[in-house]
């Protein structure tokens, strides 16, 4: 019966034959040094072995004749197979370290590439915290198996096997009497894989709540701090820290109890192998040297059994991240590419939405429901209405962030559906109120990290904006830290308009580009962006109504679906929704 696996999604199990599988395949690419490795092993298993069988030579044979010569040989070739022991064991450690970095290398680079891939919806209901966990803590689980542990459950199996038959070939009956240790053994490993699953599962469950806890509060460490919630931050850590902590003291009880029962045997098989062997040597059935082989086996038989602890343990956090891992790999996409796109490198008519509906899930409302407008080339279209009535959702399918479940959006007459999503992000530009800005300088930002992109271009782009004198102030061979922290909202605003000039999109979208500034920030910022929106097909999400009244055509958006359509002053005599918000808005003018 396989054991449960508590994720993030529910309760599930772990498929260890299909997951072995996955992992093997990982494996299959590298056999040389897979096979350099197996070589190593096999090297130092048999110096191992053949330890105790020289020391045997050394009692029985030299000792016994009195040979000082024949006993420094023996001594000699005792210390090169220990010395070769040792060595090989070294090269195969190095092996199979750089062997599990490489394939952890691997599988972050197939992580990320995948993650890049999915839909937004993805990121919509999954936390950054543990999707970090997936890639960092989950990947850095498997190293364990990798590095050390597929391999060297061969050696300890081999040596194990190869011990018995070392002493089954020297003397049948001490053999038995260690034989008859296994049975014991063996229900103990049987039981300690049998209840040492869940925890160990729970723990990797566990871990990956509290990187995605961290992860929140510390994004959110201005909010935590302005209402004055350490206290309770610090307390739902504890909370979570206890319950890892818990399920890691049974998973480690666990292994405890497992080396405590084994540890037991071996003073048990000692004192067999001395108490049988002793009357067999006294009555000459058996000789010292013989006697010494099977005492010194005795500690190595019981080290594969000691390490099998460690190895269950490792396989058991192995498969269970292993298996996270490969289910975040088969995530399906929820929005494709088609497999003979369609591809526009210019806008030549414009944009249209015919009868678009969206929702989010199957079973969530309709965000948009039969939303038809056009966005013909050149003009300027503006969204407006109540917050949470469907504007970003436009925007997200324009991008084609989402694909919708009814009607179509078509670029020239194209459907994106029709389109690779890098040719419909290519055509579009984003000016947001809040830009994204990632570590380095505000230059390698301004060209999106694209080294290609000469900075004369992104000069040209300021000039052309009239934005000289600010982006003097901001110095673009300024280092940006974290989310662009060191920067003011009004400097993040103006750097979010150049980098859309510097990109010339065909079709510009704008969210409120102008909010949280000071009026001469705005003024000036307002000058920016009409430089930067003329002869350009846009669109401008806005909630201040001043900001839009010289768009072309103004949609008001209420509940996913548009009010109404028309031009600021068909809309003021319509004397409907937007004349309202219009009148709420200036009405202390």
């Amino acid at each position: 019966m396989e054991p449960y696996l508590e994720d993030e999604e529910g309760a599930g199990r772990i498929h260890y034959r299909k997951t072995f599988r996955r992992l093997a395949a990982l494996l299959a690419p590298r056999w040389r040094p897979v096979a350099v490795a197996f070589l190593f092993l096999v090297v130092a298993s048999l110096a191992s072995l053949a330890g105790p069988v020289v020391l045997r030579h050394a009692i029985d044979v030299d000792l016994a004749s009195k040979s000082v010569r024949g006993l420094l040989t023996t001594l000699a070739v005792f210390f090169l197979v220990n010395s070769a022991s040792v060595v090989f064991t070294y090269f195969l450690r190095v092996r199979l370290e750089t062997l599990g970095q490489d394939i952890l290398l691997e599988l972050k680079k197939s992580l990320f590439a995948h993650l890049l891939s999915l839909g937004l919806d993805y990121f919509d209901r999954t936390p950054v915290g543990r999707i970090t966990a997936r890639v960092e803590s989950d990947t850095g689980a498997l190293r364990g198996l990798f590095a050390e542990t597929a391999v060297l459950i061969f050696r300890d199996v081999g040596m194990f096997f190869g011990m018995f038959a070392v002493m089954a070939s020297v003397h049948p009956g001490l053999t038995l009497v260690m034989a008859s240790l296994l049975p014991p053994v063996a229900v103990a490993s049987v039981l300690f894989v049998r209840k040492s699953a869940a925890p160990f599962l729970a723990v990797r469950k566990l871990t990956a709540e509290l990187s995605g806890y961290l992860t929140e509060r510390l994004q959110g460490m201005a909010v935590v701090q302005a209402f004055n919630r350490q206290e309770d931050s610090c307390g739902r850590l504890a909370g979570l820290s206890r319950r890892k902590f818990e399920a890691e003291f049974r998973a480690e009880s666990l292994a405890v109890y497992f080396f405590v029962s084994v540890l037991t045997l071996e003073p048990v098989a000692i004192s067999l192998v001395l108490g049988l062997g002793g009357k067999w040597a006294l009555q000459g059935s058996v000789t010292v040297g013989t006697l010494v082989m099977f005492i010194l086996y005795v500690d190595q038989l019981f080290a594969p059994i000691f390490h099998l602890t460690e190895h269950l343990g490792t396989i058991q956090r192995s498969f269970a991240a292993g298996q996270r891992i490969f289910d975040l790999l088969d995530t399906a996409c929820t929005v494709t590419d088609p497999p003979a796109p369609r591809y526009l490198s210019r806008v030549e008519h414009g944009v249209e939405f015919r009868g678009v509906s969206l929702r989010y899930a199957p079973d969530a409302p309709w965000a948009l429901r039969e939303v038809s407008f056009a966005v013909p080339k050149g003009s300027r279209a503006a969204l407006v209405g109540e917050t949470g009535g469907g504007k970003t959702s436009i925007v997200s399918l324009l991008f084609k962030f989402y694909l919708p479940q009814e009607g179509d959006i078509l670029i020239d007459g194209v459907s994106v559906s029709q389109m690779t999503q890098a040719n419909v992000r290519r055509l579009m530009g984003l000016v947001q109120q809040d830009i994204y800005l990632f570590p380095g300088t505000v230059m390698d930002n301004l060209k999106l990290m694209d080294r290609s992109v000469p900075d004369d271009r992104v000069r040209d782009a300021i000039r052309a904006l009239g934005l000289e004198a600010i982006c003097r102030r901001i110095d673009l061979d300024r280092t940006v830290i974290e989310r662009g922290a060191n920067l003011s909202v009004g400097e993040k605003q103006v750097l979010s308009l150049v980098r859309a000039m510097v990109l010339d999109p065909a079709i510009l979208v704008l969210d409120e580009a102008t909010s949280s500034v000071d009026p001469h920030t705005e003024r000036t910022i307002q000058a920016a962006m009409e430089r930067l929106l003329e002869d350009r097909t846009s669109v401008v999400i806005a909630h201040r109504l001043s900001t839009v009244r010289h768009a072309d055509r103004i949609l008001v958006v209420r509940q996913g679906r548009v009010a109404e359509s028309g031009s600021h002053a068909e809309l003021l005599r319509k004397g409907g929704a937007y004349s309202k918000l219009y009148k709420l808005q200036f009405s202390g003018s």
